[in-house]
């Protein structure tokens, strides 16, 4: 479990020490990611990608870093879980309570992405889920 890492975007110090103190008790390593951090991308700041094997692996998928806006939403990203610690957050996230709605976990895809572009891709899903549960 050394290994599983929460990147945090755009959270609120009380909502931040809340989450931080759910990882700590799971063994799982917190990460505030600042306004200067949100354009890296998601596998350089989770710390579980070799920088160098990263930048090598990103040749032709890194054209554009940037989002179509700056991070405006909490977010979280989950780096190096199994499915079982998966599982057993998302539990205790709920019993804190502590809702987030933008949440990710790292891919083989997303892992070359910044948090600003990560945060897009979230709200369009989101939309689409939306749209597609007023349709029901």
């Amino acid at each position: 479990m050394a290994d599983a890492t929460v990147l945090i975007y755009h959270m609120s110090e009380e909502r931040m020490r809340m989450l931080k103190a759910l990882c700590v008790s799971m063994g799982i390593r917190a990460a505030a990611v600042d306004r200067g951090m949100e354009r890296a991308p998601v596998g350089l700041l989770s710390g579980l990608v070799n920088p160098v094997k990263l930048t090598q692996g990103a040749s032709g998928r890194m054209k554009e870093i940037r989002g179509p806006q700056e991070i405006d939403e909490e977010m979280i990203v989950m780096a190096g879980f199994t499915e079982a610690l998966f599982n057993d957050f998302l539990d205790r996230m709920k019993r804190i309570p502590l809702q987030i709605d933008l949440k990710a976990v790292q891919t083989e895809t997303n892992l070359y992405w910044s948090g600003e572009m990560l945060q897009a891709e979230l709200k369009r899903e989101r939309e689409l889920y939306r749209s597609m549960m007023k349709e029901r």
